[in-house]
């Protein structure tokens, strides 16, 4: 786990002193943003499902379940676009 923060730091760096490659720093930022507040997907689903419910504790499951899947969906892309974001440097 160390090397690999070491890791992401050092990519951090080098994307950092090269302004050529903003964009892939903006990708990197993106990624850590979406990974950070994925856990806002679930209030916010919960928040939206029992605004209008008829039954509270279903529409609370619902939300829950609904806003758990888009957390995650968000994890994963989020994670992509750090993992990928190195890539990106190379490729240009």
């Amino acid at each position: 786990m160390k090397r690999m923060i070491s890791f992401l730091i050092a990519i951090a760096m080098v994307a950092l002193s090269m302004p050529a490659y903003a964009d892939t720093m903006q990708k990197f930022q993106g990624g850590i943003k979406d990974v950070m507040m994925s856990p806002l997907q679930v209030s916010d689903n919960v928040k939206t499902e029992t605004t209008n419910a008829k039954f509270l504790p279903f529409a609370l499951v619902g939300g829950i379940l609904k806003g758990s899947f888009y957390m995650a969906k968000q994890i994963v892309t989020g994670t992509l676009d750090v993992v990928t974001s190195p890539l990106d440097m190379i490729r240009k």
